[in-house]
């Protein structure tokens, strides 16, 4: 009788996790999905041969989004008005040289209509990451760097993703209160 008891323990325990994941909006990752009807969509940026627009190009690939080398060709243009990287030490070890560096990326950025429209304000994509330093093993610090810049801009181009799941249905402009209920869900992402 004990083990039935026990099982049913971890069952209900089991469930009740499987509850709170779910009611909490956690989800898999990559497994938001880009509004089907979002049809062509132009990136504008100050360098569009730049990692990142190489990158949220071939996402918005992935999801069936026909991205145009012309704003008058698309539906949509994602603007991304500024890049900006930072890199700065987080902590140092008993010798005073660097332990970690703490790598931060932003990037602004709104989408307008084809007429001009702005849809979603200005908004902004940050992450910060932490990477240990070896100063014994310059070579894999560099590695470690370039595979964290990389993972960066994954998380980047999720969260512009994540923005596109705003686009009213028939590109309509954001009412004032659509607008500043679209910042606070980017504040609390």
């Amino acid at each position: 009788q004990q083990r039935g008891f026990i099982a049913m323990i971890k069952n209900l325990l089991l469930a009740l996790a499987a509850l709170l994941i779910s009611s909490c909006g956690w989800q898999l990752r990559d497994a938001q999905i880009v509004p089907e009807n979002l049809g062509s969509l132009h990136l504008s940026a100050k360098d569009p041969h730049s990692a990142l627009t190489r990158e949220l190009t071939r996402s918005l690939n992935l999801y069936g989004v026909e991205v145009v080398a012309s704003a008058a060709d698309a539906r949509y243009s994602v603007v991304i008005v500024d890049f900006r990287r930072t890199r700065r030490t987080s902590t140092i070890n008993s010798s005073a040289r660097v332990a970690e560096y703490q790598l931060n990326e932003d990037v602004d950025f709104l989408i307008v209509s084809a007429d001009g429209s702005q849809l979603i304000p200005l908004s902004t994509a940050s992450v910060e990451r932490v990477y240990e330093f070896n100063e014994q093993d310059v070579l894999s610090s560099d590695n470690e760097e370039r595979l964290v810049k990389n993972a960066m801009r994954e998380e980047i181009v999720r969260q512009i993703l994540n923005r596109l799941r705003l686009l009213p249905p028939e590109a309509e402009p954001l009412s004032n209160d659509q607008a500043a209920a679209a910042q606070t869900v980017q504040t609390l992402q």
